[in-house]
């Protein structure tokens, strides 16, 4: 049996689908590590397997259906978040109706939420939350003509019914994963815009994360991983599951044979243990690698901060949400403001470059002006970059519910929209309309300001680099 991970473009509109974290339209190209992952586990037990980024080499619509057409792929598997669900739900019907032999597989935070759009007909499952384990299982029973009835953890159509088997139980030991089929990527198309060396990847080190932010869509396989669970054990959060040191260090050498120059580290917060932060530091700082991660303020002491600089991490990533203590109690953030600022001052004394998010209409004691005062103090602390976002109730969180019982969505519920682009809720001292002026407001007023220009007028001069920056900043406001 031959299976093939494909990424298709947006077919419903020319703004491809950023899918590691799901939340937003794809500023620059990122490696999907989730389908690498399944496709390692399937080609390690003899599968023939095969990896397509459509969406990021630039195909059409017209070249997608005629590869359809031609390929000799039994199963196209596809890893779907909420902003590409009805695009990647049409290009399934548009595959079966062309192929009478094959099989669809879907993946991910949308499919694990809303199985039963994805369900139209017997030809395609779903696969919730975790994925690799269910995966092998189910592609053994198609491949051998095997009932799949009992498969934990796979939704399917049956005789015009639905059925919901059990959730699997999570994956306790990381280590025992193989690393993702980065061989299958055509490598030289993807970059990060904060690391300027190329080859670029990204590597998962954990999986989920125990805080309670009431907003929070992690990335996109610990998203999903947290509906299933949440879906069957009361509404509580999955455990945190961790990698070893010596299995992360053990991927950064294996990158570093195979020419990789820089890695962002996707995991929802990367310091969760000291010890083994140190540890991994000391194992990769000799291999030439430079690398980013995301942390929260509260994790950076200036030990690990130290250890981080000399092991070649060129950025931070922070998840600031609001310097407004008061802002940060309602959405459980369960971090003092006093943090952030130390965080950036010890980044900034060891030249890591600090980038952070804030969350505008994060919560309903928000006003415009505590939005502009954020916007005013972000500048002033003269950090690198900002993600700029505008609060989602994404169905499955806190937030979700408390956006339902209030009526805070514009149209009666959620509907996809890029984090970054459209507000879908109004509060009532602080209506859509609003939210939609202050983020073109916040991100014109950071990235054209004068100290931002003169920050990164050096790279001007790295051709490459520059032009990286751009193209991402274009996306960002158009």
């Amino acid at each position: 049996m031959k299976i093939s991970f494909i990424d298709p473009p947006n077919i419903l509109n020319n703004k491809n689908v950023e899918r590691v974290f799901g939340c937003t339209y794809s500023l620059y190209p990122i490696p999907n590590i989730y389908s690498l992952y399944n496709a390692s586990i399937l080609e390690g037990n003899g599968f023939k397997v095969n990896y397509i980024d459509m969406a990021n080499e630039g195909w059409t619509k017209k070249r997608i259906y005629d590869f359809i057409e031609k390929d000799k792929s039994d199963v196209y598997c596809f890893y779907s978040v909420n902003l590409a669900m009805d695009s990647d739900i049409l290009l399934a019907q548009q595959i079966l109706k062309k192929r009478k032999d094959v099989y669809i597989i879907f993946s991910g935070p949308a499919p694990t939420y809303f199985f039963e759009k994805f369900l139209k007909d017997e030809r395609i499952f779903v696969i919730r939350g975790e994925t690799e384990e269910t995966i092998l299982e189910l592609i053994y029973c198609l491949n051998n003509n095997e009932p799949y009835y009992h498969i934990k953890g796979i939704s399917f159509l049956k005789e015009e019914k639905i059925f919901n088997n059990p959730m699997r139980p999570l994956i306790k030991d990381l280590d025992k994963l193989p690393f993702p089929t980065r061989h299958l990527l055509k490598k030289e198309i993807y970059y990060n815009p904060k690391l300027p060396q190329k080859p670029f990847t990204v590597m998962q080190t954990s999986r989920n994360c125990p805080y309670r932010c009431i907003f929070c869509v992690p990335n996109a396989l610990s998203f999903a991983v947290e509906l299933e669970y949440k879906r069957y054990n009361e509404d509580k959060k999955p455990p945190i599951r961790l990698r070893s040191a010596e299995s992360v260090i053990k991927e950064f050498k294996e990158l570093s044979d195979q020419g990789y120059k820089s890695v962002s580290i996707i995991d929802d917060q990367f310091l969760w243990d000291k010890k083994r932060t140190l540890e991994i530091c000391q194992g990769i700082k000799d291999l030439g690698i430079e690398w980013g991660c995301l942390a929260r303020a509260d994790h950076l002491d200036e030990e690990t901060i130290k250890a981080l600089s000399e092991a070649n991490c060129r950025y931070v990533d922070m998840g600031v949400e609001s310097f407004k203590q008061e802002i940060l109690d309602d959405i459980k953030k369960d971090l003092k403001v006093e943090k952030i600022y130390e965080a950036v001052k010890l980044l900034k004394k060891y030249n890591i470059l600090t980038k952070i998010n804030l969350i505008l209409g994060s919560s309903s004691l928000q006003t415009k002006r505590d939005i502009r005062e954020d916007i005013r103090k972000a500048k002033s602390l003269d950090v690198d970059a900002v993600m700029f976002s505008i609060a989602t109730p994404f169905p499955g969180t806190e937030f979700y519910k408390r956006a339902k019982e209030n009526n805070w969505f514009i149209k009666g519920e959620y509907f996809p929209e890029s984090v970054q682009m459209k507000a879908i809720i109004s509060y009532p001292g602080l209506c859509y309309k609003e939210l939609n002026y202050l983020i073109k407001f916040a991100n014109l007023s950071f990235y054209l300001s004068p100290k931002f220009i003169k920050k990164n007028i050096k790279h001007i001069f790295n051709f490459r680099y520059f032009l990286n920056v751009l193209k991402a900043l274009k996306r960002k406001f158009f």
